[in-house]
């Protein structure tokens, strides 16, 4: 009799901790992206870096546009280009390859949603604006009066990240 209680107390602490396992699987793959954030973080920081060291590099500044995601997907697309939107400069494609997230983008004081950009010129000065490629030239370059922050969420994860006017660089 002894040792069928204590099978009977194994069997439930077993069948109990089977199913914790299940429900936190469960929600991990019900979450909508789970890594959404931190993979935009790291991969946005790299694309500034890569866009900070072209303006260097160029003379004539970097431009990096934020799109919203194609149709129907929700997030956004990131595209480095050669220059900055100047009267009589064409934006060429940067060497990085664009950057699809399934995370929104904000950028406080600019754009809630894209299409926003970051200007970058040679030598690390970041300025950022409402704006688009079918914009066109900009009349006048803005300026950065404070550091730029941006917000990255997936519908639960919240991070926020800033870069400063006098470098290009995401802290």
């Amino acid at each position: 009799m002894r040792s069928r209680a204590f099978t009977l107390i194994e069997l439930t602490l077993a069948v109990g901790t089977v199913a914790l396992f299940a429900c936190g699987g469960a929600m991990l793959a019900l979450a909508t992206h789970p890594a959404a954030v931190p993979d935009a973080v790291s991969r946005l920081a790299a694309l500034i870096d890569a866009g900070r060291a072209l303006a260097g590099a160029d003379g004539d500044g970097a431009t990096i546009v934020f799109e919203p995601a194609p149709s129907g997907r929700s997030g956004f697309v990131a595209t480095l280009y050669r220059h900055r939107p100047l009267p009589g400069v064409t934006l060429e494609p940067g060497d990085a390859e664009p950057y699809a997230s399934s995370a929104s983008v904000a950028l406080a004081g600019v754009a809630a949603t894209p299409p926003f950009a970051l200007f970058i010129d040679q030598g690390g000065t970041v300025s950022a604006a409402a704006w688009q490629l079918a914009n066109g030239a900009l009349d006048v370059e803005p300026t950065c009066a404070r550091p730029l922050a941006l917000t990255l969420s997936d519908g639960g994860r919240v991070t926020h990240v800033s870069v400063p006017c006098d470098a290009a660089v995401m802290r």
